[in-house]
């Protein structure tokens, strides 16, 4: 897996075009969706008010994205660290662009992590270490969310009457139990994992699709790969806990920021809606986030939130409390995360001419 690591430098370039190909429909997708939150759940209407561009709004909001890109790097440094792995915070932060652009543009969020280990292994840590720090780091949000996100359905009538079936409530409670289930599974049980893959790479080798050589060195690679990753789990729990307890925080701290945008356009739209509320919301839009298979959650986001929300503000509202909310929450990440990878597609070209 390392090798194959290695030569993504000389597909950089085609890699580039493909996620800036992606970015387009993935802001396409993204637009045809609040044009649909327009239609249907502002009947057409639509308002801007005078103070949303005020200057203490304006300001509020430039500091809680700053604040929150900020949390959303040390979230990932601080496992880095609690792993006893040195790196640089510069680095770190471009990850995090990084990860944005790449996330938001791959069906289910799929690539972003494969991007943050390539870099993450290019500048010293193995593959399997790499993995098993993006993995704690979007392990930690998970289990906040689908912690609370059962118990806020159960005590929120209203929102039980827009899933319609109470059976709904049944099924996000067994998923959010088999997460964590299928976490403690990776940590404690990894040797039933590696039993598996063995079984399955013995099937395909039954099937005559993967020779008995091929088998026994894929097996060897995952199954060394699996070590590391299971490796790098313990050295989160037992290494640094200080680290540790400070990537948890982190990670609450990113979550509350991320909902905080809400509060604030919201507030800045006239509403004095109960800030519990717009919390509770935003934790179960973000909750369903999790299962969209369009690239990031396009689409579910936006129509989700429109949803919810329409009933913390009027019709003429909703869209652009939904258009603002996306595009501080996503759009600014995924631009500043074209500009990082361009840059770095520009840093590979010259490393190959010289």
């Amino acid at each position: 897996m390392i090798k194959e690591l290695q030569r993504v430098p000389l597909r950089v370039s085609r890699q580039g075009t493909g996620y800036l190909g992606l970015t387009l429909l993935f802001f396409a997708l993204s637009l045809g969706t609040v044009y649909f939150v327009f239609h249907s759940f502002s009947g057409g209407q639509f308002r801007i008010p005078a103070n949303l561009f005020s200057a203490g709004v304006i300001g509020s909001l430039a500091v809680l994205l700053a604040l929150y890109f900020l949390a959303d790097g040390l979230r990932l440094y601080c496992v880095i660290r609690a792993m006893d792995f040195r790196i640089a915070f510069t680095c770190i932060f471009k990850l995090v662009f990084i990860n944005f652009l790449v996330s938001n543009v791959t069906p289910l969020a799929t690539g972003g992590g494969v991007a943050q280990v390539y870099f993450l292994n290019r500048n010293g840590m193995t593959v399997g270490e790499a993995t098993a720090a993006t993995s704690i780091r979007t392990i930690l949000a998970a289990l906040i969310l689908f912690t609370l996100t059962p118990v806020i359905l159960w005590g929120n009538p209203n929102l039980v009457h827009i899933f319609f079936h109470r059976n709904m409530l049944y099924g996000i409670t067994l998923i959010s139990c088999a997460y964590i289930a299928v976490f403690w599974i990776i940590l404690y049980k990894i040797r039933k994992v590696k039993h598996c893959v063995f079984r399955g790479l013995y099937l395909l080798t039954v099937l005559k699709i993967v020779s008995r050589l091929r088998f026994r060195t894929l097996f060897l690679k995952v199954s060394c790969e699996l070590d590391l990753f299971s490796c790098g789990f313990k050295k989160y729990f037992r290494n640094n806990p200080g680290w540790a307890i400070l990537s948890v925080v982190f990670t609450a701290l990113f979550l509350l920021l991320l909902f905080s945008f809400s509060i604030v356009l919201i507030r800045a739209l006239g509403y004095q809606v109960p800030v519990l509320t717009i919390l509770a919301f935003q934790v179960v839009v973000t909750f369903f986030m999790y299962f969209a298979p369009t690239p990031g959650a396009t689409g579910i986001a936006e129509g989700g939130y429109g949803l919810l929300f329409a009933q913390l503000v009027d019709k003429q509202d909703i869209t652009l409390l939904t258009l603002s909310w996306r595009f501080f929450t996503i759009y600014v990440g995924v631009a500043i995360g074209i500009l990082v990878l361009c840059r770095e597609i520009v840093k590979r070209k010259k490393a190959g001419c010289s």
